[in-house]
């Protein structure tokens, strides 16, 4: 069983949440351990058949070789332990009562402890290993509401119910995000400075657990066009195309 640490919970009592940490690599072949290998096979040959000459400087190269390509490995985890400070990831970890413990925020910073990489997230620390995907900074590559459309139904003479699709299939960037309706009686608008400058509010923002809201006190007999702004955790926003409604006439 691998080694494990404890996380310090605050409340009306103090207790301890232990979690498992991964066990250190002890796979890696340094030079020394090479050359005892060696000697141990000079010392143990047998004299009538001794040891060939250039199978030795064979395998002087082979670990020549290794040692460079372990360097090499060495080197590219390094860098990209690196790359990661301040990026946004998820990273999950095992609780001794078997729950999966899994935050998601950006990396403060990354040390260097008994040759294994650590990660912190605020007040936790997590191995490269428990990471589990990476988010750019940029949510913008990821949320695009133009791919995803908005449907009505339950339409009546004063309302319409109005549902929409998750602007993206990143798990990650989709959470947090929040919904406002707009609806229009003179036009279509497709930028958001002209929503948010023209178009009425349908009521309260929504968080990203509901994807539909009914608008109510409208027009009997009036189009209206509708539109949803989405906006992330950074306070980026963005709309999806317009859908034209007619309501009913009394």
């Amino acid at each position: 069983m691998g080694d494990y640490t404890t996380d310090r919970v605050l409340g009306s009592s103090q207790t301890y949440n232990a979690v498992f940490t991964d066990k250190k690599d002890n796979s890696t072949l340094t030079q020394e351990d090479f050359l005892k290998l060696m000697i141990t096979e000079l010392t143990n040959q047998d004299m009538n058949n001794t040891a060939d000459t250039s199978q030795m400087v064979n395998q002087m190269t082979q670990f020549s070789n290794m040692q460079a390509m372990q360097e090499m490995l060495s080197y590219s985890r390094t860098s990209y332990a690196m790359s990661l400070v301040g990026k946004t990831v998820t990273a999950s970890r095992y609780t001794v009562s078997g729950e999966l413990d899994t935050t998601t925020g950006k990396i403060d910073k990354v040390s260097l402890v008994d040759n294994e990489y650590v990660f912190y997230i605020g007040s936790k620390r997590y191995t490269l290993s428990q990471i589990m995907s990476v988010q750019d900074s940029d949510s913008s590559a990821t949320i695009d509401p133009t791919k995803y459309g908005i449907t009505s139904s339950d339409v009546t003479e004063n309302s319409v119910r109005l549902k929409w699709e998750v602007p993206t299939e990143d798990d990650i960037a989709a959470g947090g995000l929040k919904y406002s309706v707009y609806y229009s009686k003179d036009s279509a608008f497709t930028t958001v400075d002209e929503i948010l400058k023209n178009g009425t509010l349908g009521g309260s923002s929504i968080s990203s657990d509901y994807f539909e809201q009914v608008v109510t006190k409208l027009e009997a007999g009036t189009d209206y066009f509708f539109n949803v702004v989405v906006e992330d955790k950074s306070g980026n926003k963005y709309s999806y195309k317009p859908i034209k409604v007619q309501t009913k006439t009394a």
